[in-house]
């Protein structure tokens, strides 16, 4: 059976004032930050940027001083109000071996993406819900900061589980969602910096 995964993204100018309404909303509080390094992988035969495609191999430092690491697929977005689309993940091993393989197989790195995340967990009609707020250094200080509010379901649930992060949000006074996943952002703010160099 497919799982999809169900988000919705948020530009975040105030953590403080949002970890502030969580806990007056539903009584719970950000963890520690941990760090994600994220390294994307471009297909042989298609262009995954064109396709809205993602193969992703992420590496989580945990606050405990441990590690692990996801091998990631997600399929291009079937909505328009949030980011819903397949997801295939599988905790792996020894990742070096795995890009061995993935450049044996064709596949190239094309991307780094590393950001620092809180998460909050939450059961909310039954659903198990996450909450994570993620900063990206890479990115300008007063644009850097991001709220995701997400869910894991099947195909049969979509409706239910998009309504129900939506109603989050707006519980959470979180205003306009944005589509750009963070990929994008690295891109378009890696390119922006690589334009203003050469006018320099």
């Amino acid at each position: 059976m497919s799982t999809f995964e169900v988000e919705i993204k948020f530009r975040v100018q105030n953590p403080l004032e949002l970890e502030r309404r969580l806990q007056q909303q539903f009584g719970v509080g950000f963890s520690e930050p941990v760090t994600e390094s994220d390294i994307f992988f471009q297909h042989p035969c298609r262009d995954f940027v064109q396709t809205d495609e993602v193969l992703r191999l992420r590496n989580r430092n945990l606050a405990d001083g441990t590690s692990e690491c996801i091998l990631t697929y997600k399929g291009p977005n079937i909505d328009t109000r949030t980011k819903t689309r397949q997801e295939i993940e599988q905790p792996i091993t020894e990742p070096e071996q795995w890009e061995v393989v993935l450049d044996a197989l064709g596949f190239r790195k094309f991307a780094f993406v590393q950001k620092f995340r809180r998460r909050v967990k939450l059961t909310v009609n039954h659903r198990h819900i996450e909450i994570v707020l993620d900063t990206l250094p890479i990115l300008p200080e007063s644009s850097r900061t991001f709220l995701e509010v997400e869910i894991l379901t099947t195909a049969e649930n979509l409706d239910e589980c998009r309504s129900l992060i939506l109603d989050i949000a707006n519980q959470l006074e979180l205003g306009e969602p944005i589509q750009d996943s963070y990929l994008k952002l690295v891109l378009n703010a890696t390119r922006n910096e690589q334009g203003n160099n050469c006018q320099r």
